[in-house]
Formats: structure tokens, sequence, C-alpha cells
């Protein structure tokens, strides 16, 4: 299980079991990143880079793309000790791989709600009717 998420940045995290999950609202993401929280909720938190999400493989084929997750919502976490890999076994039932654990961060994204759109809306249209000298 080679899978990483890619941000619309370039930005590449390696994905953990049961690394993405979605439904049209919600899109949780469970990635292995030794990066501060802080920096994660930085990296996150900018709709410029992750309006656009893609689940990509070993070689670089998209596998699945989530648009429009651009609010960060919770959880906000890390995990110093989740199953990234599980054990594997042998036809005898003797595991030849031990299971790895180590640490992840657990993050939710939404779409942004209608409310939160006509908001920036009224915002973008105020901007340009100030900037044009428009009187509305």
């Amino acid at each position: 299980m080679n899978e990483k998420i890619r941000l619309k940045n370039g930005n590449e995290y390696p994905l953990a079991i049961g690394g993405t999950n979605s439904t049209s609202t919600t899109l949780w993401l469970i990635f292995r990143s030794d990066e501060p929280l802080e920096n994660l909720i930085a990296t996150f938190s900018d709709p410029a880079n992750t309006e656009q999400i893609k689940t990509i493989n070993e070689d670089g084929s998209t596998l699945a793309v989530y648009d429009g997750y651009t609010v960060l919502d919770n959880p906000k976490a890390v995990d110093d000790h989740r199953l990234i890999t599980p054990e594997q076994y042998d036809e005898e039932g003797n595991v030849t791989l031990a299971a790895v654990y180590g640490r992840v961060a657990l993050l939710a994204l939404s779409r942004p709600d209608v409310e939160a759109k006509v908001e920036q809306n009224r915002a973008d249209i105020d901007f340009l009717a100030i900037m044009t000298g428009t009187n509305l």
C-alpha cells in the first residue's frame, strides 16, 4: 500500500490504512506525517491547497479526485501510535512481516455551505462596487 494524497499545491502525504473516506459534504484523511500539527493545520486551512485533492498510486496514476473540500473541520489531530501496515502471514499462518505503527495526522475537510458562499459573494460584489465606483 503505497498510495498518497496530493494537494493542489503539489504536497504529497502517504496514506495510512483507511486513509480516505468521503461523503458529499465531508472528506476524512488519515496520512503519515512528521510535520507539527500546526504546520498541517496551516497547509490544510488554505483553500487553494485543498480545492482538489487526489489519491495517487505509487506509479503516480490517479485513483480518486476530491474537489471542493476546502473547509478544515474537526478532528485536527495526530496519533503517534497508529497502525500503518498490518501483519502479513505465510500459508502456514506464520508472521512474515510485523505490523508497522507510526505517526499519522487525522483531518476532516468539508465543502463550504451555501451561507458561507453567499457571504463570500457579497464581499466580492461589495469590493468590486467600491473598486469600480458603482453605487449599489
